[in-house]
């Protein structure tokens, strides 16, 4: 009998695994903004004034993502890279999402598909860390132009965010926020400065469709809390200088943010999609009782703000 029972319980275990669903994937792209106290970036205007009272404007800013990954509700975590991954061979590159404001179409950055459903959390490191920051890993511009120089520790910029603010004299001089790897006094010891960001995200992926993770960067927060960022003290150019790097580290932990800009018809529309996409798969879905609760849900929704 127990001879019997084991091409029994195979067979059983081969069905079983036969029956699993495969994972169904959606695409996802990131779409990167920049705000100035709650407002749209606007460069070329000498239109701000940080908390340090320094009056300044941005032409342009570059940087790089890395290691991003996104947490499901079940606690799966994903690691996002770019959508032509499979051509650059499990390199780092496929990790490292450099974006431009010079350049629009970086703003937008392609992701491989990821398994559909409900997603809790992004975290990323802002730059490169240590592992990946290595010098000859770009070899065409435009990022191998964010090269960091090798006396003052290699590798590539995290950012360059540059402008012009008004000097002491009343006078328009450079602004260069260059942020990356820093060194001490004597230029012998190095600093990685890259850091990691986390935030928590409400995001559904769907499959046959492009679905949208939007990130902010505001930049006004890079120079305060916890620290006044005064650009009079700390001048034009900071490559070699640990302090100021340090400080802008440490503003950085509020400066990106996960930004949801629909209109309310679009709300209503991702609300009903949402809805829908839970509850279809139950049984007996389309029932009397069920509508009912439906439309209870989608009338109590009508009174939130987009």
């Amino acid at each position: 009998m127990k001879k019997n029972l084991i091409p029994i319980l195979l067979i059983a275990l081969m069905m079983n695994a036969s029956c699993e669903k495969p994972k169904d994937y959606g695409r996802l792209q990131m779409q990167t903004s920049y705000t100035v106290n709650g407002k749209p970036l606007v460069t070329n205007d000498l239109c701000y004034t940080n908390e340090a009272g320094n009056q300044y404007l941005v032409t342009e800013i570059q940087w790089f993502l890395s290691n991003i990954t996104l947490q499901n509700e079940q606690g799966e975590v994903y690691t996002l890279t770019h959508r032509e991954a499979e051509n650059l061979d499990n390199s780092p590159l496929e990790r490292v999402f450099y974006i431009d404001t010079n350049l629009p179409g970086t703003g937008t950055l392609a992701m491989a598909p990821i398994p559909c459903g409900r997603y809790v959390a992004l975290r990323f490191t802002f730059g490169l860390d240590e592992q990946d920051n290595q010098t000859g890993l770009f070899t065409n511009p435009p990022e191998s132009n964010m090269f960091w120089p090798e006396p003052l520790g290699g590798g590539y910029h995290y950012m360059k965010l540059n402008g012009k603010y008004l000097d002491g004299n009343g006078q328009l001089a450079p602004l260069n926020i260059h942020l990356g790897i820093g060194q001490d006094s004597t230029l012998t010891t190095f600093y990685q400065n890259a850091f990691t960001v986390e935030l928590p995200i409400d995001l559904e992926v769907l499959e046959n469709e492009e679905n949208i993770l939007p990130l902010n960067m505001n930049i006004d927060n890079w120079f305060r809390s916890p620290h006044s960022y005064d650009f009079q003290t700390f001048g034009s150019a900071i490559m070699q200088n640990q302090e100021a790097q340090q400080l802008l580290r440490e503003n950085g932990h509020d400066v990106f943010s996960v930004v949801e800009e629909s209109t309310p018809l679009e709300k209503m529309a991702g609300t009903l999609k949402s809805i829908f996409h839970k509850a279809a798969p139950k049984p007996h879905f389309y029932t009397k009782k069920n509508m009912k609760a439906l439309l209870s849900e989608i009338t109590s929704r009508k009174g939130e703000r987009p």
